[in-house]
């Protein structure tokens, strides 16, 4: 299975626009990525963030690895992210660091890109309330009521692309597929599509790259979220964990009752992709790209750039451990974690399909 870890080189100051994005949720943020020309099409880099909770080196490796499994196995349309650096970007953007992805626009002529949550908060729809949702990072999302609303059921390839992503999510085990996350294409006020699915930083397997037992940790409840039964007589308390914890297993379950044909392909699909994979190890190559991190450094930032604290910032900067692990380490561990997740949901579905 091949990927690229080749790293591009850009000039901040060679772009031709910064593309805005505002997070509308309850917690707001206004981002800006540089966007360059290359062969006539939009690039857009995306930086990695000083004070996005627990960014490290491996956000972006978790960009290039999905992007390339889900444009190869899932969906042909989803473009790749491939490793950045962009020099000259911190004298603009202090909160950002040099690292980054790149990856080709999703904008469209004569369309509006519009997420999940701006849909149902400009068409209110009484099955969906979620004006007053926080986007929290370590969090799995319910999207079981997203399907009861009208625009789903009254627009099946809609639910059917949609019920893919987050199948792709859960398989992932995204610790952060919010309501902002599915971007959708609009036209006079109409959605007309879903656009190919971005965003796979926030991937568990990728997450506290540094400290194995905090990885682990968080691994495993990705793991418990998809296998909690809905139902066990033996267990009266089983109803009342599933409802409480068992995100994935939920979505899985909706997704499975009223979307099988979409299901059975899914599964095909990661058959295919689990076969492949078993074939050779996953080796992630660092060509001057990572440097000494901690999943913690984020801490440095907010002190700096959101509470203007510089003394905070030192004494967190001098406080935190720097860490720079064997990549062979890490290909390693991530290996045998996706490996473990993917066979998981495989084992997941087909218990359910045959149900």
């Amino acid at each position: 299975m091949t990927f690229d870890w080749n790293v591009r080189v850009y000039d901040y100051n060679d772009r031709i626009k910064n593309l805005s994005a505002m997070a509308k949720g309850k917690v707001k943020s206004n981002k800006f990525f540089p966007v360059f020309i290359e062969d006539g099409k939009e690039k857009v880099l995306k930086p990695l963030s000083k004070t996005k909770p627990f960014t490290t080196p491996y956000f972006a490796y978790s960009e290039v690895f999905w992007s390339t499994i889900t444009a190869k196995y899932f969906d042909k349309d989803t473009p790749i992210y491939q490793l950045a650096i962009c020099d000259n970007i911190g004298e603009a953007m202090e909160s950002k660091y040099p690292q980054g992805t790149i990856v080709d626009s999703l904008q469209k002529p004569g369309y509006r890109l519009i997420n999940l949550y701006e849909i149902f908060t400009e068409h209110k729809d009484s099955a969906v309330n979620i004006e007053d949702y926080v986007n929290f990072c370590m969090k799995f999302y319910d999207y079981t009521f997203i399907f009861d609303s009208k625009l789903m059921k009254e627009n099946e390839s809609l639910s059917r692309k949609l019920a893919t992503q987050i199948l792709l999510s859960i398989l992932k085990i995204d610790q952060n597929y919010h309501y902002e996350n599915p971007l959708f294409y609009e036209k006079d006020g109409i959605i007309t599509d879903i656009a190919p699915m971005i965003d796979h930083e926030f991937s568990t397997m990728f997450l506290f790259p540094e400290d194995e037992n905090e990885n682990v940790k968080h691994f495993n409840s990705g793991i418990e979220s998809l296998v909690m039964p809905k139902n066990d007589p033996s267990d009266i308390f089983v109803q009342l964990r599933y409802e409480a914890f068992a995100t994935f297993s939920k979505n899985l379950d909706i997704i499975i009752e009223r979307y099988p044909e979409t299901a059975e392909k899914f599964l095909e699909n990661l058959n295919c992709f689990i076969r492949d994979f078993q074939k050779e190890p996953l080796l992630f190559e660092n060509h001057n790209y990572i440097t000494p991190f901690n999943s913690s450094n984020f801490m440095i930032g907010h002190a700096l750039y959101k509470e203007n604290d510089i003394e905070k910032a030192n004494k967190l900067r001098n406080r935190l451990e720097q860490y720079y692990p064997s990549i062979e380490e890490i290909s390693s561990k991530i290996y045998l974690q996706v490996l473990t997740s993917s066979i998981t949901l495989e084992q997941e579905m087909e218990k359910r399909l045959v149900k």
